[in-house]
C-alpha cells in the first residue's frame, strides 16, 4: 500500500513537529509514500538527499482550497497512492471529505483542542474526523481530544512522540564536563537544563523564579535556557531584575542539542494550560530527549507532558505548574538526592529504548498506514 503524505511541517523547517513527521516517515521504506509539503529556505538541498519523492507547492501555506483538492488528487494519481495522510487536522485536513482516496488524520494537539471546543469549527473538524479512515494520535491527549470533538469513539492508533536513542544517549562523566566547558558552564554547578522556544505556555518564568528562592542555600546552582522565542526580552528582565542564577544560552545548534542536555543534572519544562484549556502542551518532545541522555525531568502537568514524563518513576510532574514554590521543593528533592536522580535517569533511558525509540514507532505507523502489506 502506498500513500501520500500532505503536510505544512515538514523539514529543513524547524520545529518539533517538523522533527517529528521526519523522523517517522524516514524510517519507512521509501518506495511507499511520497510528501507534498510547503516550500521553505534550503529545501533544493535537503530534497536531493533524501531517498523518498518530494513535491514542494508554490504558495507558502497549504491551505483547504478546491485547487488544494486538485493538487493532492493530481500527485496521488502521479504516484499511484492508495491513501492520502493529511496532517494538520485544522486547516488543511478539511480537504478529506472532497479527495478522491480515503485519507487518515495525523492529531498532535493544540489544531484539535481549539477548534474542537468552539462553535462553528467543531463542526467543521467533527464532519472531517469523522470521516477518516483512520487517526494517528501523537499522543492519548490529542485521542481523546479528538474523540471529544467528534462526539464519538474514533478509529484510532496512538504513535507517541519519539526521540532517536542513539542520537541522545547518556554521557560519560568526561562527556558531561566537557560539555559545561563547551557551553561555559560551570564543572562543578548544579545545572538545571531547558530548552524550547520561550513562549508563555512553556512556563520558564516559573523555573526563574523558583531557582531564585533557592540561590540563598544553593550557591551553585545555574538555570541553563536553550532557545528563543516572543517570550525571551521577559524572561532576561525577570531574570535581571530577580538577579537569579539563570544563564541564557540562545539558539542550540542542532548537533549540540544532546550535549545541552548533557550538561544537566536535571531538565525541566513547566509547560502549564492557558486560555480556559484552549492551550495546551500537545507531548514535549523535550522531556523524551532528556529522558533518552538519562535526565531526570521535572515538568507541568498541561496536556500530554504526564504521558511523556512518568510521575515518580522518570521525573517529576507538577499538579500546578505556576505554584513557584511546589517547584523549587521538586527541583530540591531531586538535586539533594543522588540515588534518587540515577535512579529515574536509568529508568528514563529503558523507558526511552522501549517505549519511545522511533524505530519502534515508525514500525507501528507504518503498520497502520499498510506499507508492510
Amino acid at each position: 500500500m502506498k500513500h501520500l503524505l500532505v503536510t505544512n511541517d515538514f523539514p529543513p523547517k524547524i520545529g518539533g513537529i517538523q522533527s517529528l513527521l521526519w523522523e517517522w516517515w524516514r524510517r519507512l521504506p521509501p518506495d511507499r509514500f511520497a510528501v507534498l509539503t510547503s516550500p521553505y529556505e534550503g529545501t533544493e538541498e535537503f530534497d536531493a538527499a533524501e531517498p523518498y519523492r518530494i513535491e514542494r507547492t508554490p504558495e507558502p501555506v497549504l491551505l483547504p482550497h478546491p485547487w488544494m483538492v486538485k493538487r493532492i488528487n493530481d500527485l496521488a494519481d502521479d504516484f499511484g497512492a492508495d491513501l492520502v495522510v493529511l496532517d494538520p487536522a485544522v486547516p488543511l485536513g478539511l480537504v478529506g471529505p472532497s479527495l478522491k482516496l480515503p485519507y487518515d488524520l495525523v492529531l498532535h494537539g493544540a489544531e484539535v483542542t481549539v477548534p474542537g471546543r468552539l462553535p462553528g469549527s467543531r463542526q467543521a473538524l467533527a464532519y472531517t474526523l469523522k470521516r477518516a479512515r483512520h487517526i494517528i494520535a501523537a499522543g492519548g491527549y490529542p485521542s481523546a481530544e479528538a474523540e471529544h470533538a467528534a462526539g464519538r469513539e474514533l478509529p484510532t492508533t496512538v504513535v507517541p512522540c519519539g526521540v532517536d536513542p542513539e542520537r541522545f544517549r547518556v554521557p560519560t562523566d568526561a562527556e558531561r564536563t566537557a560539555a559545561r566547558e563547551h557551553f561555559g558552564l560551570p564543572v562543578d554547578a548544579e545545572v538545571i537544563v531547558a530548552i524550547s522556544r520561550h513562549v508563555p505556555r512553556k512556563g520558564f518564568d516559573t523555573a526563574i523564579r523558583s531557582v531564585n528562592r533557592l540561590k540563598h542555600l544553593r550557591p551553585d546552582l545555574v538555570l541553563a535556557i536553550g532557545g528563543s522565542g516572543r517570550d525571551t526580552d521577559r524572561l532576561r528582565r525577570l531574570a535581571e531584575e530577580l538577579d537569579a542564577p539563570v544563564r541564557f544560552m540562545g539558539r542550540i545548534d542542532h548537533d549540540d542539542v544532546p550535549k545541552f542536555y548533557g550538561c544537566g543534572d536535571l531538565s525541566t519544562m513547566l509547560c502549564r494550560n492557558r486560555w480556559g484549556g484552549l492551550e495546551q502542551e500537545g507531548f514535549g518532545i523535550v522531556f523524551l530527549e532528556a529522558a533518552a541522555c538519562g535526565i531526570p525531568q521535572v515538568a507541568g502537568d498541561s496536556g500530554g507532558a504526564a504521558e511523556a514524563v512518568a510521575h515518580g518513576e522518570t521525573g517529576l510532574v507538577i499538579e500546578e505548574p505556576e505554584d513557584v514554590q511546589a517547584v523549587a521543593d521538586a527541583f530540591a528533592r531531586l538535586l539533594d538526592d543522588d540515588e534518587l536522580r540515577a535512579a529515574m535517569g536509568k529508568r528514563s533511558r529503558e523507558r526511552v529504548e522501549t517505549d519511545f525509540a522511533y524505530d519502534v514507532l515508525a514500525r507501528r505507523l507504518g503498520e497502520t498506514l499498510g506499507v508492510y502489506s
